[in-house]
């Protein structure tokens, strides 16, 4: 029941991506490690789960003390499931865009009823950024669980994730 692994996709936020061993004139590498953590809103109705809103906090190199946001879709047919989304990471000064494909990420559920843990992991690829992370580029990879009280229907949930990864960024 990797619905909730959807959570990751607002990080939230990631398979690494070979870059160049030259960083381009007027551009920056930076390594990133964030850790964030909040609330997952979701609907799991029957295998499709619609992840309404990630909201948590948290703070990450590049932004600082910040705070994470996203939204997406996944399956709840297996176990083990795909997802994808969309989201951000956003601090004083500095925004970076996310998104996670479903080829990239995945949860796995600890059961098919009553409480469960979400486990989850993958890739979320920066789209862009503003401030310090201005033109954001490259690949986040994630990790994190969420708590789920039921496996079906309107769900909110506890989560916690940790994002690690190199950026290269406009200067």
């Amino acid at each position: 029941m990797s619905l909730v692994a959807l959570l990751g996709a607002g990080l939230l936020v990631t398979p690494a991506v070979a870059v160049a061993s030259a960083v381009p004139a007027g551009t920056e590498r930076v390594a990133f490690t964030g850790h964030y953590t909040g609330t997952a809103s979701l609907l799991i109705n029957n295998s499709k789960v619609t992840i309404s809103a990630i909201h948590g906090k948290g703070t990450g190199t590049l932004v600082g003390a910040s705070s994470v946001v996203g939204n997406g879709s996944g399956s709840a047919a297996a176990q083990c499931d795909p997802f994808g989304g969309t989201g951000s990471i956003t601090g004083a000064g500095a925004k970076i865009a996310l998104i996670v494909t479903q080829s990239t990420a995945q949860g796995c559920s600890s059961g098919q009823s009553g409480p469960v843990t979400v486990t989850f992991h993958g890739v979320a690829k920066a789209t862009g950024g503003t401030g310090k992370a201005k033109g954001a580029a490259g690949t986040l990879k994630f990790n994190g669980t969420l708590k789920l009280g039921s496996t079906s229907g309107s769900q909110n949930g506890p989560f916690s994730v940790t994002l690690t990864g190199k950026l290269t960024v406009k200067r």
